[in-house]
């Protein structure tokens, strides 16, 4: 009766995933979640994601400052009166005097084309930084999609061990109602079949998180995600290192810092003309009480830089400057170093899915195959069947392992070298 109820319990779950991969099917067709490859999820993710949607209006206010920049001072209207509601002959404003004055400030130094361009600066920086951030989205991007690649390719892998373990519980107790084998075989098949179960169950949630991540990239959900385009492979021989180092040049990151160390030395050439003083002249009319007179008033205002000459301000500006530089030298550092490392993992992950591949897969297969056959004759115990089976699927997951940190760490070095991930895009579109 326990056989039978297990046997039930396969033939539900095999309904099920069924079922699945029907309705799944029905999502594509339906158009309510087609199917996707990595061009498109990187289409997604550029156009959508929330965070660069935020950063569009740094740009926008940067933008915004570059046209305030590029205003003058406004001039100023003084008026004033004298002589007016005091004492004496003064009382009332029999003998009050008005002074009508306009004045303007005059900008020296070049002060207002120098402000023009530390804003213009600063917008460029703004672009940048944007640039910096749609990389780090498409990196994840792509990350996530492989991850999501892995996950699918998992899913299939472990309903190979649940039908192997639900056909091995057939075999097993054909053969131990013929009285050829022990009960204790059709045991160690049915627990063999609940952990193929338990793993397959793991398999569907670890493919529900993958997709749930890809599609928080456009700010989405896992039901976005009904199925990628796409397949792990890996190449026979590595791609040549020297043409994707070629492009580190042309990171965001670095673009970055460039137009960091730009803006602070638009920064530092504003500061040194705030050293040279402005003037404010001014002029007007000036109104007696005393019959119909007027008189022409003007004046010019200059500070005299006896203390003042900017003197900290400009030597902040400086020491800022030489600390940019230098941080854009420690970025290409850091590039150089991310680049580094991400190959030495692309080159490792190469190495063990060719050797997995090439000189574990073979013989593990070939095995799997002599020692069912030998157990179907009658030569050898289940035991040596599981084990058999045990090894040929760990192994198999190995190989995936691998090849998806080799589609990871691709992605990784084309994220410094190439945003629009050709050559993962290319990997992955194999058949």
């Amino acid at each position: 009766m326990s056989f039978h109820r297990h046997i039930f319990g396969f033939r539900r779950l095999g309904l099920g995933v069924t079922a699945l991969c029907v309705a799944a099917s029905g999502w594509s067709q339906s158009g309510v979640a087609p199917a996707l490859s990595l061009p498109d999820a990187l289409q997604k993710a550029a156009s959508a994601n929330p965070a660069l949607h935020a950063e569009r209006f740094r740009q926008n206010a940067a933008a915004a400052l570059v046209e305030q920049a590029d205003l003058r001072p406004n001039p100023t209207l003084d008026i004033s009166v004298e002589n007016a509601i005091g004492t004496g002959p003064f009382r009332g404003i029999d003998a009050f005097e008005a002074t009508v004055q306009a004045s303007q400030l005059i900008e020296r130094g070049d002060k207002r084309a120098r402000r023009v361009s530390l804003a213009e600066s600063q917008h460029d920086l703004t672009i940048n930084a944007f640039a910096v951030r749609r990389a780090e989205v498409l990196a994840a991007t792509a990350e996530a999609f492989v991850a999501v690649l892995a996950a699918q390719e998992r899913v299939a892998l472990v309903r190979e061990p649940l039908a192997l373990a639900a056909t091995t519980i057939e075999s097993v107790q054909a053969r131990v109602d013929a009285a050829v084998a022990s009960p204790a075989e059709s045991a160690r098949a049915r627990a063999a079949l609940a952990m193929a179960q338990a793993e397959a169950a793991r398999a569907d949630a670890a493919l529900v998180r993958a997709r749930s991540t890809l599609a928080s990239t456009w700010g989405g959900a896992a039901t976005d995600v009904a199925h990628l385009n796409g397949k792990l492979h890996v190449p026979d021989a590595l791609p040549d290192p020297t043409v994707y180092r070629a492009r580190l040049a042309e990171h965001p990151r670095k673009l970055l810092a460039a137009a960091a160390v730009e803006r602070d030395r638009a920064a530092l050439a504003l500061e040194q003309a705030h050293a040279t003083q402005d003037i404010t002249v001014g002029g007007g009319l000036r109104f007696f009480r005393s019959g119909s007179d007027a008189a022409l008033v003007a004046g010019v205002s200059l500070p005299l830089p006896v203390r003042n000459r900017n003197q900290g301000n400009i030597r902040a500006a400086r020491e800022t400057l030489a600390g940019v530089e230098l941080a854009a030298d420690a970025v290409a550092i850091e590039l150089r170093t991310a680049f580094d490392l991400a190959w030495q993992d692309l080159a490792l992950a190469h190495q063990q899915v060719i050797a997995i591949r090439r000189d574990a897969l073979p013989p593990t297969t070939a095995a799997h195959a002599i020692v069912r056959e030998a157990y179907d004759s009658g030569q050898l115990p289940l035991l040596d069947v599981l084990d058999a089976q045990r090894a040929l699927i760990a192994l198999r997951r190995e190989l995936l392992d691998a090849s998806a940190d080799y589609a990871i760490a691709l992605a990784r070095v084309e994220s410094l070298t190439d945003p629009s991930f050709t050559s993962l895009s290319t990997l992955l579109a194999q058949p």
